[in-house]
């Protein structure tokens, strides 16, 4: 039995490797500089967390280090473990060793990830193979973001922003799309980011030509010619060529529904209690991988009626003089687009609260995030969420302002505690509010539904220090103590 020690701990990547080998018999620990329900949560599980980074966490036999992107490389505790000796393994690195150890799926792509690795477990979990997941946010279903199985299926969401998932070795490799993002140009942030949008898809291409199946959209533009030579690509989507062929699709705000082909001619009537075409697509990924790996998509289908959603995708939380509230992770243009166009199906009204997320982020593509937010019928704008990187000199969130209030677009600048204080003075019956954004913005919804009492020094510049990547951050961790989980992933 070995001692791992995890840094960033509460991350919610870092904690769900550390549950996956606390339950695999290993001994664990770790620490935080955040410390919360996530760290809590971990000690009645028996395992020694420390509130802080210390290189004397390290004498008490360890005998590796686990490490997130964001921890530099000359960090006391890293050199600690240097000079004793001990491996410094990189969480990538671990999930790397996950992978070996089970008949992976393993599901990436810039939009979608969450949900279909959710989607995908959902019908693992309903064949009875006892699978073990990995997943970048809370599932109905699940007590926690991971599942120890015995089973030969594992089942894992793959965060393209660390470049090291190239490396990893999937049975099923899952690409739902690639775009624009964790791509820093020229920028010299390096963490969570790629040198080009050429490094992405080089990074993509190995970790799908390592696959027994390349699995990809085939709807999506460029992934045809990015990952069609692979000796075993397969292709899912609306077009006529697809191997798995979406057809017969029926739309509404709180479903869908939809058949699927198989390549062999088998068919599936599937139903979804989550809206969005993206979801039809999310779904006919998640059928057709399992499919791939052995088990049977066409019997299993019905299970997906089921399917609740994963955390912070299109999340209910109630209503509020009237108005339904709603959260959700989208971030990037593409998504608030979809998450913007499903808000807008409902015949609501729609106010939007944007948070721009990480600054390089936001200096490459705020113009296109003011274009997918002008879709609300009001945006309140609020200040970048840093998480962890540097501000960039002439960006900000007045530059989506600007731009939104040059296109005719209701808008105003926040910080939370004035949003909260805007929108319970002026919300109406018939509203839909949709906080948006992979930082802390969901404690807006949570203080106007009175889950949550939000501070009045609370701005949205203010995030925790903590030594996670993106990575270990989204979902659970942002939102501890959210309620019950109900929708939709932005997905492409």
């Amino acid at each position: 039995m070995s001692h791992l020690h995890f840094m960033g701990i509460g991350g919610v990547s870092m904690q769900g490797l550390a549950r996956w080998w606390h339950a695999d018999g290993h001994r664990v620990s770790g620490c935080d500089a955040v410390d919360g329900p996530a760290t809590n949560a971990l000690r009645t599980l028996g395992l020694h967390v420390w509130h802080g980074h210390d290189p004397r966490h390290l004498d008490h036999g360890v005998d590796t280090l686990v490490t997130t992107m964001a921890v530099p490389a000359d960090h006391p505790e890293i050199e600690r473990a240097h000079a004793l000796g001990l491996p410094v393994v990189p969480r990538i690195g671990l999930l790397a060793e996950l992978f070996e150890r089970r008949a992976a799926i393993g599901i990436t792509g810039t939009h979608g990830k969450s949900t279909t690795t959710g989607l995908a477990a959902t019908l693992a979990l309903a064949a009875g193979v006892d699978p073990s997941v990995h997943i970048g946010a809370s599932l109905v279903g699940l007590p926690h973001n991971v599942r120890y199985g015995r089973g030969r299926h594992l089942i894992a969401e793959v965060d393209e922003s660390d470049p090291g998932f190239a490396d990893l070795r999937a049975e099923v490799a899952v690409v739902t799309n690639l775009e624009d993002d964790h791509v820093a140009g020229e920028f010299d942030e390096r963490r969570n980011y790629h040198a080009s949008m050429l490094e992405l898809e080089r990074a993509t291409t190995r970790f799908a030509g390592a696959a027994r199946h390349a699995l990809y959209c085939l709807d999506w533009p460029g992934l045809e010619g990015l990952l069609g030579d692979h000796p075993g690509a397969v292709r899912y989507g609306t077009h006529p060529d697809a191997d798995y062929l979406v057809s017969d699709v029926t739309l509404d705000v709180s479903g869908s529904r939809f058949r699927l082909r198989t390549p062999d001619g088998r068919t599936a009537q599937v139903a979804l209690a989550i809206p969005g075409r993206h979801n039809v697509l999310n779904a006919a990924a998640a059928l057709a991988a399992v499919d791939l790996a052995g088990l049977d998509a066409v019997a299993l289908a019905p299970a997906l009626a089921g399917f609740a959603g994963v955390g912070r995708r299109w999340q209910r939380w109630g209503e509020a003089g009237g108005a339904l509230v709603v959260d959700d992770y989208a971030h990037h243009p593409t998504e608030v687009r979809a998450t913007l166009a499903t808000a807008r199906a409902s015949g609501r009204r729609v106010r939007a609260v944007l948070q721009p997320h990480r600054w390089v982020r936001t200096a490459r593509l705020w113009p296109a995030l003011a274009e997918a937010a002008s879709l609300a019928d009001e945006v309140l704008v609020l200040d970048v969420y840093a998480s962890g990187e540097r501000a960039i000199d002439g960006v900000s969130a007045a530059l989506i302002v600007e731009r939104l209030r040059e296109g005719g677009t209701d808008v105003s600048h926040h910080d939370m505690a004035s949003a909260v204080r805007h929108l319970r003075a002026t919300l109406a019956p018939g509203d839909l509010v949709v906080t948006l954004g992979a930082g802390d913005v969901w404690r807006v919804a949570a203080a106007l539904v009175g889950a949550e009492a939000l501070p009045a020094s609370l701005t949205a510049a203010t995030e925790p220090d903590t030594a996670a990547t993106e990575a270990d951050t989204a979902g659970t961790r942002g939102a501890t103590g959210a309620p019950g989980v109900a929708g939709a992933d932005p997905g492409p």
